[in-house]
């Protein structure tokens, strides 16, 4: 059903909340009017009707904390060049050419000029952009960015999204506010959150929610999957998906186990965080807190509709990608820096590799980490890890070129990789504590990234692929001797 599409543009300015109807269309209100109730809504076949951007949105009202991005242009293709035509003709032939090819050239030149006239006039529509942030997750990060952006009075209330009603419990407990403290325990700042809004697997509102305009994801990676189909209803291209997952993949895997429909999909910005987060004794709601840097990369947009073309589709989504880092950049606390992919690359890359080894060893072994390091045998599985991931690394087409990467293949990063983990002393992996329990480590976006990365160019990755058997067998092993049925071992963890 496109009811919409009959009236024409000139006479009708849509908006995603009020429709205003101008000179000359009298005669469509009653149409208009029947479609205005739905504007936001999915249809069966996951179109809207109107489109999303179009037309474009009306500018909000003054007195708004909600922003409107500024208009940019459609693409316009570069001009023709010229017919070269030479610059002494010598013959009476040579004259002749010219005077055509230079008459060709005129022609040619005027309708380019034309067109990019008439393209520069047509314009991406001004979208209205919301300053809304849910954060999705419970995990230190979650909380230490609801604590961060707390602090502008200028944002809505951070609204949180767990999937543990132990976190709404403890929120009462715990004088409703996140608390940071020093590396020493001592209290920096405490700051009031919202009571967090719980998320099932089952969740369903009976009566239609508003979309999702900004979401910072922040969990374990096997809850992701779960909370955003449940919340995928409220998510579609006007939706902004931050991911703070310490590796990569993981937006492919929502995109292919969630978001399906490519123009359906949400933007995306990538981040790494090199802030040191810790809990902070029996408390939930209180961190220790390092400080550090919040690297932001965003992903532009790579599909197109009959409605929207590529350019224009990544245009849009640019605008919302761009006001998700700045809403970031503004909380201090985050000291969120905007990074090209390369650099992304210099700071999560690094950070990858050690734990797709550090830690997949010690939760293979069972061990702390001191224990791997004065372990021979474990220390010959090391390198070899290392060499493979290394050369899948290079191997990929992606990382080829970069110079800046190279310090990867230098005998003096394969050092600090192993003093490093001497630094960790008798401290144990994290990642124990969850195969104890019969839960899957984030191996998938580790050396699973590695893996999946060499099978599309053809290279080895044997010891990757051991490693995550290995651990998938533990799990195994660990949901057999505890009798743990797997359809009630708890997805929705963050502790």
């Amino acid at each position: 059903m496109r009811t919409a599409a009959r009236i024409p543009s000139r006479d009708i300015t849509w908006s995603l909340d009020n429709l205003f109807v101008g000179r000359g269309a009298t005669k469509y209100l009653s149409a208009a009017a029947a479609v205005t109730p739905d504007l936001q809504r999915q249809n069966d076949g996951f179109r809207l009707d109107p489109p999303i951007y179009y037309p474009p949105t009306s500018p909000q009202k003054g007195g708004s904390r909600e922003g409107v991005s500024p208009s940019y242009p459609f693409y316009t293709s570069p001009l023709i060049s010229k017919i070269a035509t030479p610059s002494h003709p010598s013959t009476k032939e040579d004259l002749y050419y010219a005077k055509a090819s230079a008459a060709v050239a005129a022609q040619v030149e005027a309708e380019t000029e034309t067109e990019s006239k008439s393209n520069s006039l047509r314009q991406v529509p001004a979208i209205k952009l919301s300053n809304k942030i849910h954060v999705v997750g419970f995990d230190t990060h979650a909380r230490f960015v609801a604590h961060a952006l707390a602090a502008d009075p200028k944002l809505p209330p951070v609204q949180m999204l767990t999937h543990s009603p132990i976190s709404m419990k403890a929120w009462g407990q715990e004088g409703r506010a996140v608390s940071i403290h020093d590396s020493k325990g001592h209290p920096i700042s405490s700051r009031e959150i919202l009571c967090p809004d719980y998320v099932s697997r089952r969740y369903n509102s009976p009566v239609y929610q508003p979309i999702l305009d900004n979401i910072i994801l922040s969990t374990a990676a096997r809850a992701a999957f779960p909370t955003l189909h449940a919340l995928r209803e409220r998510i579609d291209r006007r939706t902004t998906v931050c991911l703070l997952e310490p590796g990569l993949g993981l937006m492919e895997m929502l995109n292919e186990e969630v978001f399906n429909v490519p123009a359906l999909r949400p933007n995306y910005v990538i981040c790494h965080s090199s802030h040191k987060l810790a809990r902070h004794s029996y408390h939930k709601y209180s961190l220790r807190h390092i400080p550090g840097n919040l690297y932001l990369h965003a992903v532009p947009r790579d599909d197109e509709d009959e409605d929207i073309d590529r350019v224009t589709s990544q245009l849009l989504g640019n605008q919302h990608t761009r006001h998700m880092i700045d809403i970031l950049s503004a909380a201090g606390d985050l000291n969120a820096v905007d990074v090209s992919w390369k650099q992304l690359l210099l700071h999560k890359l690094p950070d990858m590799i050690f734990q797709s080894l550090a830690d997949t060893l010690s939760a293979i072994l069972d061990c702390s980490f001191n224990l791997i390091r004065s372990n021979r045998s474990a220390m010959r599985l090391w390198e070899n890890m290392l060499a493979e991931t290394i050369h899948i690394i290079s191997s990929i087409p992606d990382f080829q070129g970069r110079r800046k990467l190279r310090f990867l293949h230098e005998r003096q990063f394969a050092t600090k990789l192993r003093v490093r983990l001497e630094r960790q002393g008798t401290e144990y992996s994290h990642w124990i504590r969850e195969v104890r329990m019969g839960k899957e480590p984030p191996a998938q976006f580790l050396n699973g990234y590695f893996v999946r990365r060499a099978q599309e160019v053809g290279v080895d990755h044997r010891y990757n692929s051991l490693a995550i058997s290995m651990l998938k067998a533990r799990v195994e092993s660990r949901r057999k001797m505890h009798e743990i049925p797997f359809n009630i071992i708890p997805e929705y963890d963050d502790y």
